[in-house]
């Protein structure tokens, strides 16, 4: 049996996160060991542990950490490791690196814009150790694997696109009840809906804006907010908040364990992102068939055709949502958008198909 091992520098959760947890359900029911070193316990390990696997805990603190790769090192050849894939920027350079030395194949997966980061820390010496040490170097979307292409000096013969993919059938269950009475909303309220953490990238000052506008204009339009909320990213927007002339009808529901219950309560899916690369949310708002609004942040233009499958906005433009939230007002509209979505999700989009990609590729990897 072939042994692979699975890095990722994040405890999570977010989506690279549950598209690592995505691949070890694959692999798991797959004719291959699975080998996970975490840098701690969290979210990532919880899910890691419910799928039979115990984790390896090693501390990756630093930009080269020699303790962590001589414990890498150390642990390919304890388990006789035959394969390693690494996602993000971090532990696709000590993957890279574990692979020169240990001489093993290496699949390096890349996220989104924060991986490729002008202010990142060494990039051009972390992009170079990259390309000589990676095998394959997997993006996640076209977008980024352009900005790869012209921003790096990643070899361009070992740049590969899978998408992400979501499992259709959390959304096929029957319809989900329960938020509006936890919030205490009215039956008719139209619950506008946003999924991911509180950071820069996000661009909730802009969901704010708008919210305050619709305070007025709409005060039956409620936006829901589920995400982690790092302090001082949100001591910044509910002063913001406090500020305003209208208090916006915003729930900021923190970290869920039951987004997907959440996403198919929803009317309306907001994704307000100044910069995004492939947003897993954004699927899962498609799969739930739900009307979005996206901003023009780079992953969503990829994921949607605008007025088809999804409303495109500009960025930085609370008034551009406002209008788009106004004209969802239309049930017609609403329901046409919700199943072009879904339909071109299925087709683009699915679990089974990116799963499916990184198998073939494993094993091509394993055999050479």
């Amino acid at each position: 049996m072939k042994t692979v091992l699975h890095l990722i520098d994040t405890t999570g959760p977010g989506g690279a996160e549950t598209v690592f947890i995505n691949l070890l359900k694959k692999m798991q029911v797959s004719r291959l060991n699975n080998v996970v070193v975490l840098r701690g316990k969290g979210w990532v390990s919880e899910r890691v542990m419910e799928l039979g696997i115990q984790p390896v805990f090693l501390d990756s603190k630093g930009s080269f950490n020699f303790s962590y790769i001589s414990e890498l090192r150390r642990l390919v050849r304890e388990r006789r490791v035959d394969l390693i894939h690494a996602h993000l920027l971090g532990s696709n350079v000590y993957g890279a690196m574990v692979a020169l030395i240990c001489r093993k194949p290496m699949i390096a997966t890349f996220h989104g814009a924060v991986d490729v980061a002008a202010s990142e820390r060494f990039l051009k010496a972390k992009f170079a150790i990259v390309g000589l040490g990676a095998s394959a170097i997997v993006c996640v979307s076209k977008r980024l694997q352009d900005e790869l292409r012209h921003r790096s000096s990643l070899p361009d013969k070992k740049l590969r696109l899978i998408y992400n993919g979501v499992d259709p059938d959390l959304f096929f269950r029957s319809q989900a009840s329960g938020l509006r009475y936890e919030l205490g909303l009215p039956p008719h309220a139209t619950i506008v809906v946003s999924v991911g953490n509180i950071r820069p990238a996000k661009g909730y000052e802009y969901l704010v804006e708008a919210a305050v506008a619709l305070a007025e204009r709409d005060p039956l339009v409620h936006f829901v907010v589920v995400g982690h909320q790092r302090e001082e990213l949100f001591a910044k927007l509910s002063h913001q908040i406090a500020q305003a002339d209208n208090y916006p009808n915003i729930h900021w529901l923190g970290f869920r364990d039951d987004v997907v219950n959440i996403l198919r309560q929803a009317d309306i899916f907001l994704l307000p992102s100044v910069s995004e690369g492939f947003s897993i949310s954004t699927v899962e708002a498609m799969m739930a068939s739900i009307p979005i609004v996206a901003t023009r942040s780079g992953g969503p233009e990829e994921i949607l055709r605008d007025t088809e499958t999804g409303l495109l906005v500009p960025v930085r433009d609370p008034g551009a949502i406002v209008s788009a939230i106004a004209r969802l007002s239309d049930q017609g509209l609403r329901a046409q958008l919700g199943q072009d979505a879904r339909n071109d999700a299925l087709r683009r989009f699915s679990l089974t198909s990116m799963q499916s990609a990184y198998y073939e590729l494993y094993q091509c990897l394993i055999g050479r």
